[in-house]
């Protein structure tokens, strides 16, 4: 017989952690007990001493899953706490111009709105400012800002351009400034839904199961329960399938990212006959696009006025961005063509990025010379994320037949993805102009040289999105603005996979504003799913902060006192879409 559960949560990043907190908030309200709630994660479970600032494979393979397709590379988390292990904690708020968007590549409906009308950056506002609470974000100060984050902001400055403090889901207090939040954070100082919404949830006494792989879904006729889900028992180390489980539900709640939500329900098409023709579509990669600017120190101190930098290490990995790119271009005549640029940390890839920085140009060098200088002047380097407004072209041709959202190759991080990406024209005209902005800030003066990512044909991606888009009806997206699956009462998905559009910043404050928005809604019709109903006068808190054992490092010096830049009343002036 199957387990049964009233709420059953696939995935335990941002949108499956937050479902889980609010619902143990109802049923606690409620006077009934949060077990009742069942959180599954393919993942192992990992403290932040389980980690390590290692780009070893080994350890690669347990935090990361890299899925090749046609056209695109997306990189992807595994383990509780999902995409908020490895995220860089940058923590925006997406600009009043991304939810108006119109732009839509040829062939995707009518003209209209692609956000659904309900959601605005208005009516997210308030779910915005919840999770910033819970995740303690903070906005740096010039002084906190990292030393390639500074240097990024005088070359904007130095050419008459703006530049922004990028707010963090970081405790200053932990962070040591190692730059290494990418394969997780050991000191415990990067904001993961693993110190506060998950850990707050289990503390209430929703369960959390690791190492457990959602297959396929098919419909239970004993009502109120509405869904039998299929699950593997994953083996650690192989990342095989060692055994199968079924547990059936009231409601089922997916929260296992784009590149998994989606491949779950195409499995189960044949079972749920009446799912909307848009799942699977519309996958996309946030716009990333990912370029360097190799400095020369001489001209970094005669130009700018700063000490030779050399200094990529120091710091925390995202401080600083511009939006001169986007700001003044509110109306949707200009929808398709905005981009921000962003400082970011990913100098651990050096081995294999930027090669066509020098000449000759063209297919990246593996070896050989190009190879050797570029890794010979790493540490004069930053690196550059462009999140554009492109079209998100990516579709799932079909469900990986092994499980899961792609097929493994073996027990390392790489997957073989069952999914195409063929970008349109505006998706390659909006990378182009990108580029172009990218060159211009390089070489201003001699300061360096651009160098553009090579190694990868088509997008390079840390953040996928879409699959099972969101809109008013089935004809153009997969789930409701509620997060609502089309067509299957009890049946929602939250988090990255119904996020529309790209967004011009870093996602992860979206997904969680919208999965917080998603909650609420299914909180007020729970009665509805033969869930707790909601006590009079019942309101969501703030989760508390749970950190655990960690690495620590005592005595840690004061960071030396940075050099106040020229022109600083402009080069740190708020953009007014922040």
């Amino acid at each position: 017989m199957s387990e049964r559960v009233d709420v059953l949560i696939a995935g335990s990043g941002f949108g499956g952690a937050i479902a889980a907190y609010r619902l143990s908030e109802l049923y606690r309200a409620a006077d009934q007990d949060p077990k009742a709630v069942l959180v599954l994660e393919r993942g192992p479970r990992m403290q932040h001493t389980d980690f390590a600032q290692s780009m070893h494979v080994e350890h690669l393979s347990k935090v990361y899953e890299l899925v090749q397709g046609q056209g695109a590379q997306f990189v992807t988390a595994t383990g509780v706490g999902g995409g908020s292990n490895l995220y860089l904690a940058a923590s925006l708020r997406a600009p009043r111009e991304t939810f108006e968007r119109r732009d839509r590549k040829p062939g995707d409906g009518p003209d209209r709105r692609i956000w659904p009308a309900a959601i605005s950056r208005q009516t997210l506002d308030p779910y915005y400012a919840r999770v910033e609470a819970a995740l303690r974000v903070q906005r740096p100060t010039w002084s906190q800002v990292s030393r390639s984050g500074g240097l990024f902001a005088a070359t904007l400055d130095a050419q008459g351009h703006t530049c922004d403090r990028v707010p963090l889901a970081i405790s200053a207090k932990r962070c040591v400034d190692a730059k290494w939040c990418h394969t997780g954070c050991i000191h415990g100082a990067k904001n993961t839904v693993n110190t506060n919404y998950l850990a707050s949830a289990e503390a209430a006494g929703v369960r959390v199961r690791p190492l457990r792989r959602v297959e396929s879904v098919r419909q239970s006729s004993a009502r109120p329960y509405r869904y039998i889900v299929t699950v593997s028992v994953m083996d650690p180390v192989s990342k095989q399938a060692t055994g199968s489980e079924e547990i059936e539900c009231k409601a089922l709640i997916l929260a296992t990212g784009a590149m998994n939500d989606a491949p779950i329900l195409l499995r189960s098409r044949n079972d749920l006959p009446a799912l909307s023709e848009q799942v699977g579509r519309h996958l996309g990669g946030n716009g990333d696009h990912v370029a360097a600017i190799e400095y020369d120190p001489k001209r970094v101190r005669d130009v700018l006025g700063l000490p030779g930098y050399g200094a990529f290490h120091k710091g925390k990995p995202i401080t600083t961005m511009t939006y001169d790119f986007w700001v003044g271009r509110r109306s949707n005549r200009y929808d398709g063509t905005r981009f921000t640029l962003q400082e970011i940390f990913l100098s651990s890839l050096t081995n294999f990025l930027y090669d066509d920085g020098r000449a000759p140009s063209g297919e990246p060098s593996f070896w050989g010379r190009q190879k050797k200088d570029a890794i010979a002047n790493w540490s004069n380097r930053i690196e550059l994320l462009a999140m554009v407004e492109d079209t998100m072209d990516g579709t799932f041709l079909s469900a990986s037949p092994t499980g899961g959202g792609a097929v493994p190759l073996g027990s390392g991080p790489v997957s073989f993805g069952t999914f195409s990406y063929a970008q349109s024209d505006q998706s390659i005209k909006v990378r182009e102009a990108a580029d172009r902005a990218m060159a211009r800030i390089a070489s201003h003066r001699g300061l360096g040289r651009f160098m553009k990512l090579t190694e990868t044909r088509g997008i390079y991606a840390a953040h996928p999105l879409g699959g099972l888009r969101m809109a008013e009806s089935p004809e153009l997206g997969a789930a409701s603005p509620e997060g609502r699956i089309h067509g299957y009462e009890g049946l929602f998905a939250f988090g990255s996979s119904i996020i529309p559009t790209s967004l011009g910043v870093n996602p992860s404050l979206t997904i969680a504003a919208v999965a917080e928005r998603c909650a609420e809604q299914l909180i007020a019709s729970a009665g509805d799913l033969g869930l707790p109903t909601a006590p009079a006068g019942f309101r969501h808190g703030v989760p508390r902060e749970i950190i655990g054992e960690r690495v620590e490092t005592p005595g840690r010096p004061r960071p030396p006192r940075r050099r106040r830049r020229r022109r600083r009343r402009r080069t740190g002036r708020r953009s007014r879409t922040a």
